[in-house]
């Protein structure tokens, strides 16, 4: 059967979107890791806490409208301009609703300083609902301009953040840095859609287009709802059942690590996303190319497991030094949960793409009443270590949904062709014919 394939470069295009990501997460690291060195657990432990609130309460801001607004534009290229305007909408009222909820949240059960902290930190989800533009991006496999937004930003805040440590400034000036990345990502992200010729102007609110996606969208923020809950609860019991801050900070330092390698699954997916779309016509190709991603996805995760194992105490010393003595062992226990992470991530697509939302929704499920069945038992038990296994447990779990879920004949299959190496080797095979 002849290959239905996109013109447009993908690999090219991950490549773009990996190196955004990358971007983050050598900031995250080189940069990070001296702010919380500079802050130590307990204050760094504040500011964990604040973003695990807001994080669980972004879908109120997100609606779970990311993915659905790249198909539908991908779908329905001529109506582009009422689905960003429509989704743009949408995310800016759901943004002040989390500013006003996160804020309040703080005021009745921490102090007026905390308060402060949360309020700053929540700004950063306004600014955020431009990320639309992002999604027109995607759509048309332009992934080189987040690329350059991300890095402009990120290299702007590095050296701002640098400059907070030197002049040894507060808390609060720190947590008003989640909003200056976010502002100034918006305004490059305006600069760059105008500059292709585009105009925010143009976008237009319809209720009929706010009832379709709200309505397809429903199961996508059901999940992940549910995803930031399980995701962020942790942290929230570890403060409630442990009532140490240190110990938010200890463990959200070893996640912050752990979670480095994230970007990975989720640059790859968001660049192959369209191709796989677009070949959807040609159902052989479309599994080829979905088996060829799971088994990227395993091996990678694999690779880095062996890598945290060998060299995880050797890490997190010299990054954190002696201030956050449980970080190491939270580190290697959550970088257990890379593999299914990885595949989740290629999963979620999947069903995305088939419109099987539903099972997303069921799989996020059984993770979070697994996951906040085990933090309740085992956290008073194993203080921040059973945190974390309850986790990893939960995802392993789920794994096991995935493979035998839905359709499990065809999705066993290409689990079990997923696992051949030489997937990868096709892979790269494929890459350097694309790239001729």
């Amino acid at each position: 059967m002849a290959e239905v394939e996109q013109k447009n470069n993908y690999v090219g295009n991950s490549f773009w979107i990996l190196l955004e990501k990358a971007s983050r997460i050598i900031s995250g690291i080189l940069v990070g890791i001296l702010v919380v060195r500079y802050l130590g657990a307990e204050q760094y432990g504040v500011i964990s806490l604040g973003l695990s609130v807001i994080a669980i309460l972004t879908i109120i801001s997100t609606l779970g409208l990311d993915s659905l607004v790249v198909r539908e534009i991908l779908t329905r290229k001529e109506d582009f301009n009422k689905i960003l305007g429509t989704a743009f909408s949408l995310r800016l009222l759901g943004s002040l609703w989390v500013i006003l909820l996160a804020t309040t949240w703080a005021y009745f059960n921490k102090s007026a300083e905390t308060t402060l902290i949360f309020f700053l930190l929540s700004i950063s989800i306004l600014f955020q609902s431009f990320t639309v533009i992002d999604f027109h991006f995607q759509s048309q496999v332009k992934g080189k301009l987040t690329a350059i937004n991300q890095v402009i930003t990120l290299s702007v805040s590095a050296f701002t953040k640098l400059a907070l440590i030197y002049f040894e400034a507060g808390l609060i000036w720190f947590a008003t840095m989640a909003a200056f990345e976010a502002g100034l990502s918006a305004m490059i992200q305006i600069y760059f859609y105008r500059n292709q010729g585009f105009k925010i102007s143009n976008w237009q609110f319809s209720r009929k287009e706010s009832r379709f996606l709200l309505k397809y969208a429903v199961p996508l923020i059901i999940s992940t709802a549910i995803q930031m809950i399980y995701l962020n609860a942790d942290t929230l019991l570890i403060d409630k059942l442990l009532n140490d801050m240190s110990l938010v900070g200890q463990y959200s330092a070893g996640l912050r690590i752990s979670q480095a390698s994230y970007f990975i699954p989720i640059a790859i997916c968001a660049a192959v996303f369209p191709g796989i779309v677009n070949n959807r016509q040609n159902r052989e190709l479309q599994i080829m190319r979905l088996t060829q991603l799971y088994s990227l996805m395993l091996w990678l995760a694999i690779f880095v497991i062996v890598g945290a194992l060998l060299f995880g105490d050797i890490v997190i010393g010299f990054l954190y030094g002696d201030k956050f003595p449980q970080s190491a062992i939270i580190f290697k226990l959550h970088v257990l949960s890379s593999i299914p992470v990885f595949w989740g991530t290629a999963w979620a697509m999947w069903m995305l793409a088939e419109q099987k939302q539903k099972y997303v929704v069921a799989m996020q499920i059984l993770i979070a009443i697994t996951v906040l069945i085990l933090d309740l038992l085992i956290i008073p038990i194993y203080g921040i270590s059973g945190a974390a296994l309850s986790l990893v447990a939960g995802l392993y779990l789920a794994l096991i949904y995935m493979v035998f879920g839905y359709n499990y004949k065809e999705n066993f299959n290409i689990f079990f062709k997923a696992l051949n190496p030489k997937n990868l080797i096709d892979i790269m095979n494929y890459s350097l014919k694309k790239n001729k």
